[in-house]
């Protein structure tokens, strides 16, 4: 494992206001891995989250719409990966 270097490929995601989105997640590691979103960097609001899985393998997570403004995503596991969903 690449501890210490754990990231996603983009820490910047966007989505359509109001919409039901989807994203693709493509672990290429064998370790498992998640995406969760939260309202903010507290992640004390879980928005959305599918369990982990390892890769390789790509899995879509389909989400439903959300309001416009800022949203934070990370891994549960390796809660370094992480980054900023922004809705508009």
């Amino acid at each position: 494992s690449r501890l210490g270097t754990l990231k996603f490929s983009t820490s910047e995601l966007t989505a359509p206001a109001s919409n039901p989105f989807s994203t693709a997640f493509d672990n290429q590691e064998s370790a498992p891995r998640n995406v969760a979103i939260d309202k903010d960097s507290a992640a004390t609001m879980k928005l959305f989250a599918e369990d982990p899985f390892g890769g390789p393998k790509t899995v879509y997570y389909e989400r439903g719409a959300l309001g416009a403004g800022s949203y934070f995503f990370r891994c549960d596991i390796h809660t370094e990966m992480k980054g900023t969903l922004t809705v508009k």
